[in-house]
């Protein structure tokens, strides 16, 4: 299989689904029980908010970052003939 130059976040997905279910599914879920946990526990909108926003952008970067990591391996094995 011939490298892209854009791999997908899908392909990554089939390839390394836990190591992709931790670095994006987890950090959104955590996200989304503390918002719920503030409001059930009346805690000020702006630290759920803040907390909740955190998580979603370091799911977001660490998302990219194993999707650069992806494409650098796969690159690697096709220049390298590595397996």
């Amino acid at each position: 299989m011939a490298v892209s130059d854009n791999v997908t976040f899908w392909e990554m997905y089939r390839e390394l689904p836990v190591r992709t279910t931790i670095a994006t599914v987890v950090p959104l879920f955590l996200g989304v029980a503390q918002l719920l946990n503030g409001v059930v526990h009346d805690v000020p909108i702006v630290r759920i908010l803040g907390f909740t926003a955190g998580m979603v952008i370091a799911a977001v970067l660490v998302t990219q970052l194993h999707l650069v990591q992806y494409h650098r391996r796969k690159l690697q094995q096709e220049v390298l003939g590595e397996e």
